[in-house]
């Protein structure tokens, strides 16, 4: 169905640092939200409830074990 020749070529530190930019980028988006659009509808302003907290701590676990088991 996809033709992923061209990803042959590419050297596997490439690899990873494209995995890696993948994750990071999505989180960037989210660390630069407003925290008034954050808590939109939330009971409480809780730190819990913080997106760019849970953001930070998911994508750093993701990376964590990413780089462990390579």
């Amino acid at each position: 169905m996809f033709n992923f020749d061209w990803l042959a070529g590419l050297p596997l530190p490439w690899g990873r640092f494209l995995v890696i930019l993948a994750l990071i980028i999505p989180m960037v988006f989210a660390l630069t939200l407003p925290r008034k659009y954050i808590y939109q509808g939330a009971e409480d302003q809780s730190r819990w409830r913080n997106l760019k907290i849970w953001v930070f701590v998911i994508v750093a676990i993701q990376i964590s074990i990413y780089l462990y088991f390579r």
